[in-house]
């Protein structure tokens, strides 16, 4: 209908207004008020962080949230006329639930004191050693919702590095209670290899970041594959309509200098929303390696012993557009489109000696230049369908991943009996592609007892496409080898079904949950005409209860089955030069590792955290190296042991010891043990403890410093024994504009004391590694936000196994 006005305009006026007025067009906005309040506990202690959850009464939609400050107090602004519920929520405390009725007056209406009442609470598998300004504990994964009190402008690699139970190395690897873990942004994993994550999560402003979610026992509804655990990293999301948005960027030295920066903007309306991101990250690096190897057989001499040494310079640039798109369809159903397109650029200047331990000149000096492309391209769709009002929804995603890498290796190796234009200079040309194909759908059902049944089917299929030609040059020409050209092909199809029921009761809360996988996979290597398949179907069931035996203490206790299967890489047979003499091989033979674990964790008044775990990996993964008859080449093999155990126990302290310091504390002690072949004895490892301690202190409401102190013992996992090390890790970070632009200057292991020594016992050969890298850097991270919040965008998660599993690693 077209409304025209007239020259009586007034009464014309009148009219409308009268409309507008009884339609409730105008009514419930025109007088909007301000809520406030202070949260305290028991003892009349102001409680900060405290999530304030305002609610209609009529069908519990949420109308505001906000968390509570440093001193307890809280304000909600803008809150239109009608009858809500105000609810609390805060890890280890009773929620409070109170009606308020908001008049038409405007102004603010206080709502008093509202006094929580602990209630112990436990986590399933993690415990709380990052800062915590609100913390959630869910039936399967631990929430840590962050703010600028924690985040500032750290990068988003800063925050994971304080996450409970989170440990980062100097390669990249991410992990979750000493295990490797898979990463999701927006419950999609990352497509990316270890070194451009951590070049996206160094990028990515931790300020864009509404919450992280810790999975370390994921359910039934994850891939089998997942038994190192999820970390989830969700984007914020803009509640108002319009353009939002922020800019970061910083800049550090170590040896080297290192650049990030990027830009978040969302524009959203009444029908859609859009999100286009880009990320940049530069670093230039040193790599030195020493490699010291001796036959098992002269381990009383130094007989037949080689030294190298590799002394390399490296430079990562890393470029990551995102667009995604949120279309509302109806109130119900909701299409959502991503596209992702990362490029990494790698180069790689590397000279290398080798020599004879009893030989005091060098046997051969080697140049290595590697330069590497690679390009990851996905693309997929979520949606999502609410069936009725009380929760059921059917989601359904559909994606395409695809993985290219060309790499080229320039080396000349010399020798030192021979001539100078003796030398052989080689080309190893490098081409990968892996396609993924995979579809998934959920189905989700709520009972009116607090239970609910998630059921579920998932189908994925997997190319890869390996070609690798070596050329010897012969002047200005290059003359093709076949004798190492490798030609890999390899295919796997995997289909899974499963099915989880949770319920909550006053003092018992458990979750069932049961998964089938049928895996079907091929493998061809050209050359050798070699082939393997293999076709198996597994069961994986998972059982957690949680008893609260009082308001002060409580017990959750979880078994569970899950799989790793052997990454694409290291199934395929090709040689991987790491210098002139030592090698990287895949082994086609691989099996999957069969994982269990069972875990029981103490918790007392929400402060004090004890975890107890047990696991064995049944073919567990161990890296071999293997001398050549002829004593000039070494190469490192995965094969499959016939299991690992660990023994764990984990004690952590956390707590906000006054308003202006927040610490942190945990020990773990932890001890594994292996056996490599059936006749083989078995090796226990020995006892390892690791120490971490974060503190945070509010100097004043603009400027915090933090401190973060670690120390890793001698530890052994399967055959590889590492040295004992301590980091210091030091910060300052000052809030301006009111809170819109945050700066930030971090000094990483301030005494250049991190250590990275192991030695690797193989059958006939053990190996003394010494590597030193670039980690005493100063960085200097800032940003500004615009316009609000940055939306996230529902992402497809349907191809997270395969794209882990195609992982390159860098030589």
């Amino acid at each position: 209908m077209r409304t025209v006005l007239s020259s009586s305009g007034p009464a014309c006026l009148s009219i409308l207004l009268l409309f507008y007025l009884a339609n409730d067009g105008l009514a419930q906005q025109r007088a909007p008020m301000s809520l406030s309040g202070v949260v305290m506990n028991e003892a009349k202690i102001p409680l900060p962080f405290v999530a304030i959850i305002l609610k209609a009464k009529a069908d519990s939609a949420i109308i505001k949230t906000t968390v509570s400050e440093l001193d307890g107090t809280f304000k909600l602004v803008g809150v239109s006329a009608g009858t809500f519920i105000l609810e609390t929520s805060m890890l280890g405390y009773e929620s409070i639930r109170k009606e308020i009725d908001v008049g038409q007056a405007g102004g603010n209406l206080p709502v008093g004191t509202l006094q929580l009442t602990p209630l112990a609470q436990m986590l399933s598998a993690v415990t709380v050693s990052g800062q915590k300004p609100f913390i959630e504990r869910r039936a399967d994964k631990l929430v840590i919702n962050l703010t600028d009190q924690l985040t500032g402008g750290s990068s988003l690699m800063d925050v994971m590095d304080r996450l409970p139970g989170v440990q980062l190395n100097l390669d990249n690897q991410i992990s979750l209670n000493g295990r490797n873990v898979q990463i999701y942004i927006d419950g999609k994993a990352t497509p990316l290899s270890a070194d451009a994550l951590a070049g996206l999560l160094r990028g990515m402003s931790s300020t864009s970041i509404e919450k992280i979610e810790l999975i370390a026992r994921p359910s039934s509804k994850y891939d089998a594959s997942a038994n190192g655990g999820v970390i989830n990293v969700v984007r914020k999301r803009g509640a108002r309509e319009g353009l939002k948005g922020n800019l970061y960027g910083g800049g550090g030295i170590g040896r080297y200098p290192k650049v990030n920066g990027g830009f978040n903007l969302n524009f959203k309306t009444g029908k859609y929303n859009l999100l286009i991101n880009t990320d940049y990250n530069g670093n230039k690096y040193y790599v030195d390696n020493s490699i010291k190897s001796i036959p098992v057989k002269s381990l009383i001499s130094s007989a037949g012993a080689t030294q190298s040494a590799i002394r390399s310079i490296r430079q990562t640039n890393n470029i990551t557009p995102n667009l995604g798109l949120d279309y509302y369809l109806t109130k119900k159903t909701t299409l959502s489109l991503a596209v992702t397109n990362a490029l990494q650029l790698f180069r790689k200047t590397a000279y290398s000696q080798i020599r004879g331990i009893e030989e005091p000149q060098a046997r051969e000096n080697s140049d290595n230049q590697v330069k590497t492309t690679t390009n990851t391209f996905s693309s997929g769709f979520h949606l999502l369908h609410q069936l009725d009002t009380l929760g059921k929804e059917l989601t359904v995603d559909v994606d395409y991943y695809r993985n290219t890498s060309n790499s080229n290796q320039y080396t000349t190796e010399r020798f030192f009996d021979q001539p100078f234009d003796a030398a052989r200079h080689t080309f190893l040309d490098q081409r990968n592609a892996f396609n993924i194909y995979s579809a998934k759908a959920d189905l989700s059902a709520p009972f009116n007892n607090k239970a609910q049944l998630e059921t579920g089917f998932k189908s994925s299929y997997v190319e890869t496409n390996n070609r690798n030609v070596l050329y010897d040059r012969k002047g200005v020409d290059l003359v093709r080898n076949d004798s190492q050209e490798d030609t890999y092909q390899y295919s796997e199809t995997i289909h899974a079904l499963y099915t989880t029921f949770r319920q909550e009761r006053k003092k018992l809360s458990y979750q069932l949950g049961l998964r089938a996988e049928m895996t079907y996979n091929r493998g061809r290597q050209l050359q050798a005409n070699q082939s393997f398949g293999q076709q198996y179907v597994q069961l994986f069931p998972s059982a957690f209860f949680d008893y609260k035996i009082n308001n002060k203490h409580g017990f959750i206790v979880g078994v569970d089955k899950k799989i790793n299967r052997p990454t694409y890489e290291n199934m395929n047979p090709l040689l991987r030069i790491v210098n002139a003499n030592n090698f990287v091989q895949g082994n086609p033979a691989l099996r999957p590792v069969s994982s269990y674990t069972g875990s029981a964790t103490y918790a007392f008044r929400n402060a004090l955290f004890i975890t107890a775990s047990y696991s064995i990996d049944v073919g567990d993964f161990t890296y071999v190296a293997f001398q050549n008859p002829a004593g000039d080449s070494i190469t490192i093999r995965p094969l499959n042991n016939r299991y690992t155990q660990t023994y764990s126990l984990l004690t952590a302290y956390n707590s906000l010891v006054k308003s202006w310091w927040y610490t942190s504390t945990s020990i773990n002690l932890r001890k594994s043990a292996y056996q490599l072949v059936g006749d083989e004895p078995k090796i226990v490892g020995i006892g390892t403890v690791n120490v971490d301690t974060y503190n945070s202190f509010s100097i004043t409401k603009q400027l915090s410093w933090l401190v973060l102190f670690r120390y890793r013992g001698k530890a052994q996992e399967r055959n590889v024994t590492t040295d004992a090390y301590f980091t210091l890790t030091t910060g300052l970070r000052q809030s301006l504009l009111g809170k819109r632009a945050t700066v930030s200057l971090n000094v990483t292991d301030v005494f250049h004391t991190y250590k990275s020594q192991y030695s690797q016992e193989s059958i006939l050969l053990r190996q003394r590694w010494n590597n030193q890298y670039e980690t005493t850097t100063v960085r200097l991270n800032g940003i500004y936000n615009f316009g609000g919040q940055v939306a996230k965008i529902k992402t497809s998660s349907a191809a997270n196994d395969e794209k882990r599993r195609s992982d390159t690693k860098e030589n």
